[in-house]
């Protein structure tokens, strides 16, 4: 560390290896220990759109089918008491 005190607007000088305006996380691991870390870039990820479907139109072709399903589903159960 490049400083053992904070300046009036709390600023830390920090090393030459932390380049400035870095992007870094800051986290406390006790009442007097703060671990700052520059984060760093990644380029492994890549973001997916997915569309979000609140209602599908109806099918009639579909609904037949589901029908079908319900009442296969329904022959296996037990009458009740």
């Amino acid at each position: 560390m490049k400083s053992a005190t904070l300046d009036d607007r709390r600023r830390l000088v920090m090393p030459r290896e932390c380049p400035p305006n870095s992007a870094v996380t800051i986290e406390q691991l006790d009442e007097d220990t703060w671990l700052v870390k520059v984060a760093k870039e990644s380029k492994k990820f890549k973001s997916v759109i997915i569309p979000v479907i609140e209602d599908l139109p109806a099918d009639k072709e579909w609904e037949k089918v589901e029908k079908a399903f319900a009442k296969a589903a329904c022959r296996n159960l037990p009458e009740p008491e």
